[in-house]
């Protein structure tokens, strides 16, 4: 028969030294999941704001470059084709070719169908006539983008003379007025005479509705204007600047 002493368990101090194992084993499995998670969520709002910012910079340069659009390249282009209202709202005009050219939906406009339509800030969405291309999601949801800023800058052509051929403006003598080259990039209020703009520059700054505590800024992020945004730096929200320049090609 064997001695009792041969068919011991554990003892107390065996025990507590496996639970406290397990217990390090469990809080480090659990700070992983909670790390994983929350990177896979600050990657999930970087992805939408980054698709949002490209759909809407796609959209602003296709409706920007169709501004004085006619399918008869011979017809004289309406004298407001652009109309810059502010430096966060644009009027363009254009006439659809029923094939090429689009409405803010993304539609085909019916041919030879005269369409103006304005693009601009409107509280925290990018609206192209009725149409959102940048809005907060429904209440409650906090999974949108929100426009912080839209900045529009106007490229002026004053210059100089240019074959017809390559050139904008009124005719002077074999020459046109302009050579289709900004020379200045002007606020809405500075630019004098519309017809002269030929290129605009475009900022957007978007945010994420969503809020993660993962997310740390060391300073304040700038608009369009490198001015700071109050609360950038610690409302814990992502943001990003999407920036481009559209060339006016219907001249």
């Amino acid at each position: 028969m064997r001695h009792p002493r041969d068919c011991r368990g554990f003892t107390l101090i065996e025990l507590m030294i496996a639970l406290m194992i397990a217990l390090v084993a469990m809080l480090a499995a659990t700070e992983l999941y909670v790390g994983t998670k929350q990177t896979y969520r600050i990657q999930g709002m970087q992805m939408r704001l980054s698709e949002d910012g490209r759909f809407a910079l796609s959209m602003l340069q296709r409706m920007i470059s169709q501004a004085g659009f006619r399918p008869n390249p011979s017809a004289l282009i309406a004298a407001d084709f652009i109309t810059p209202t502010s430096s966060q709202s644009v009027t363009l005009k254009f006439t659809a070719d029923g094939a090429n050219t689009i409405a803010c939906d993304g539609s085909l406009p019916a041919l030879d169908s005269v369409q103006t339509i304005t693009i601009a800030k409107t509280g925290s969405k990018l609206q192209c006539g009725a149409v959102d291309w940048i809005a907060p999601a429904a209440a409650g949801a906090g999974q949108g983008t929100e426009l912080v800023d839209f900045r529009l800058d106007y490229g002026s052509d004053t210059g100089p003379a240019t074959p017809k051929d390559f050139g904008c403006g009124a005719d002077v003598g074999a020459n046109k007025e302009r050579d289709c080259v900004a020379d200045s990039y002007l606020q809405a209020t500075a630019t004098a005479n519309p017809t002269k703009i030929v290129a605009v520059k475009v900022c957007l700054v978007l945010r994420s509705e969503a809020i993660d505590g993962g997310i740390a800024k060391a300073a304040a992020v700038k608009d369009c204007s490198a001015i700071d945004i109050a609360g950038s730096d610690s409302d814990n929200k992502l943001y990003r600047t999407f920036r481009s320049t559209v060339l006016l090609r219907n001249r």
